[in-house]
């Protein structure tokens, strides 16, 4: 998927994304933006996972971030509300994913929301939480992944702290946590996770991995990336961003956002999506 061409909702970038599996067809929800204008939401549908069409009513609405999970008979998407006015973690509703509810908020103000329905009475969300600190002399901000869980996936509790340890100083995960993406697997619960570290002088973010017996203590698989920058100059050369994996057939299917620069704010970035697979438990 590339950005939309001139004068469209999503002709400058686009942003964090999800895709949701029907079975004969998947939807990708993602953040766009224009020049000089608030993000919003699309949809773009395929039955591959690798040639899209975009949905003709796009945008859908003023928001950014989505995350979208099915409960029942209806699909609920979660995205971030700020950008439309609307402070804190939005829900809507939907039978068909195009036509959507009003919102209403659900949780604090958090980025990279990723909803996983564990049981029918429980929930989990891990999200992204970001703080300033001054480091060699500059004050910087440092993201971690948090979690709260519910009975419904309306009413939230969170959890103190956040769940994975950054990586050792010089590492590729030593300046932040962003971007979780979390699925129940028979096994266990997997977490693909953004990473910040030094890359080629510049700081940058690569995908990391770790597992869970319960979705709430969680390891880390090692000490390298599972998925790394593109070679220089390439799309994806220089900066791994928002992603999502879905398990099907024995495979795990993979979108990932990439910009072939540094990272930095998202509105000046040039961020397409590309696709990848790997076999279960690779």
């Amino acid at each position: 998927l590339r950005v939309g061409t001139k004068g469209a909702w999503n002709d400058q970038t686009l942003c964090c994304f999800c895709v949701l599996d029907f079975g004969d067809r998947f939807h990708l929800y993602t953040g766009g933006a224009r020049y000089g204008q608030k993000k919003n939401i699309g949809v773009a549908t395929s039955r591959d996972g690798i040639h899209w069409t975009w949905y003709e009513r796009n945008p859908l609405f003023a928001g950014s971030m989505p995350y979208v999970i099915k409960v029942g008979d209806e699909l609920r998407l979660y995205y971030s509300g700020g950008h439309a006015g609307l402070p804190g973690l939005q829900m809507r509703r939907s039978r068909d994913g195009f036509h959507w509810s009003q919102p209403q908020k659900v949780f604090r103000g958090c980025a990279d929301p990723c909803v996983v329905h564990v049981a029918d009475d429980r929930f989990h969300l891990y999200f992204c939480h970001g703080r300033r600190k001054v480091k060699d002399g500059k004050n910087v901000w440092e993201f971690r992944i948090h979690l709260a869980t519910s009975a419904d996936g309306i009413r939230w509790q969170e959890r103190p702290g956040p769940i994975l340890p950054l990586g050792p100083a010089g590492s590729w995960e030593a300046e932040g946590h962003a971007g979780p993406v979390v699925l129940k697997l028979p096994d266990a619960f997997h977490m693909w996770y953004l990473g910040a570290g030094q890359y080629r002088s510049q700081s940058a973010w690569r995908i990391g991995h770790a597992t869970s017996p319960d979705g709430l203590h969680w390891t880390k698989s090692g000490t390298e990336p599972v998925l790394d920058i593109g070679r220089p100059g390439a799309w994806d050369g220089g900066t791994l961003m928002s992603f999502d994996i879905v398990f099907r057939d024995g495979r795990l299917l993979f979108w990932y956002a990439a910009d072939p620069g540094k990272h930095r704010d998202e509105t000046t970035m040039s961020i397409q999506i590309g696709f990848g697979t790997s076999r279960d438990g690779e």
